[in-house]
């Protein structure tokens, strides 16, 4: 029988935002001296701020300069209208076209679609396919989806495995096709990240001094200022407080994954919501990982297929596409890019 003894939901997230997998506090360079400051108060200059619900998810919007309350606005817009997109619980998203569709008719979909779709087929390959969005009716057949969570017996796992083929995906022009009836794709591992990216196009657009964008947990960080560090709390993924801090300079993506925000446990053992598209089971190697890229899109596939892939497979791939990293084992020990010495400050356990 199984026990759900911690699942947490984006609903929960709103009541206790305190469970973010990522905590952002900016540090200003100046004057040879380091000026701590709180969120709200770290630069003189005015801001716009909006916290909005959408993705699945809390996402914080902080901007700052001249065009801030129209950068924030589109930011928003962009947002929703991703959102209605890729949502997979709506029959009218493309997404869900695409999945009642499946087996029976390719449908027509937005540019955006097709352009993540891509991406997705583009990052199974360089990711030794542990990362694939055709993973959803694995997710499903656990529980993930409807919360009626348990464990599958080996033979429905094998046979699901049958409806997770990428090479399924059909994509010819702005047409979507996937080939067999009961198949179906899930963005939700990188979803968020190709959204960072487009918001990333809009703030580069606007006359904007820095932005902090948090969407439950994928970071976007922009500054204008060479000198600006932002300081990166990561989660201790067994803990309630933050087990290190990361000084990132420039304009990143960072994007964590972990055992510890959906997960339910049957006889003693955590079933977490990320899944080795191998096996059709929840991935167990590490317990949580942070992939620190120069693009959205990147740094949350690979936080997802890093935590399957586990370790030795992460640090290989990162060093390929040029990515840091930072990770914890089951034993909650560090793991991370040798770049990252300088920048990574862990907290004595």
């Amino acid at each position: 029988m199984v026990s759900v003894e911690s699942v947490i939901s984006a609903e929960k997230n709103l009541k206790s935002l305190s469970r973010k997998i990522l905590i952002v506090l900016p540090i200003l360079f100046a004057l040879g001296l380091v000026v701590f400051a709180s969120l709200r108060s770290f630069n003189s200059s005015p801001y716009s701020y909006s916290r909005i619900y959408s993705m699945n998810t809390i996402i914080d919007i902080k901007v700052w300069g001249k065009e801030r309350n129209a950068a924030v606005k589109e930011i928003t817009d962009e947002i929703n209208h991703l959102n209605a997109l890729f949502d997979d619980f709506s029959a009218q998203s493309d997404v869900g076209k695409i999945n009642v569709n499946a087996g029976v008719k390719e449908v027509q979909v937005s540019s955006d679609t097709i352009s993540v779709l891509k991406e997705a087929q583009q990052m199974y390959k360089m990711t030794n396919s542990n990362f694939n969005v055709c993973i959803a009716p694995i997710s499903n057949l656990w529980g993930f989806k409807g919360g009626n969570y348990r464990v599958p017996t080996a033979v429905e796992i094998q046979n699901t495995l049958k409806l997770t083929d990428i090479n399924d995906l059909k994509i010819a022009g702005n047409n979507v096709y996937l080939g067999k009836k009961g198949e179906a794709v899930d963005l939700g591992g990188i979803a968020k990240g190709y959204a960072l990216d487009k918001i990333m196009a809009i703030i580069k657009q606007q006359d904007v001094n820095d932005a902090l964008i948090n969407m439950g947990g994928n970071i976007l960080t922009y500054s204008t200022d060479s000198q600006k560090i932002w300081k990166v709390g990561i989660k201790d993924p067994r803990g309630g407080g933050v087990i290190g801090t990361l000084s990132i300079s420039g304009n990143k993506f960072i994007a964590t994954s972990g055992d510890y925000e959906r997960f339910f446990i049957d006889n003693g053992v955590r079933y977490c919501h990320i899944f080795d598209p191998l096996t059709g089971k929840p991935a167990n190697k590490i317990v949580s990982i942070t992939v620190i890229s120069d693009k959205g899109y990147v740094s949350d596939v690979l936080s997802t297929a890093f935590f399957v892939a586990g370790k030795t497979q992460a640090f290989e791939i990162a060093a390929k596409l040029g990515v840091s990293i930072i990770g914890f084992d089951e034993s909650i020990v560090p793991f991370y890019s040798d770049g990252l010495t300088e920048l990574l400050q862990l907290e004595k356990r």
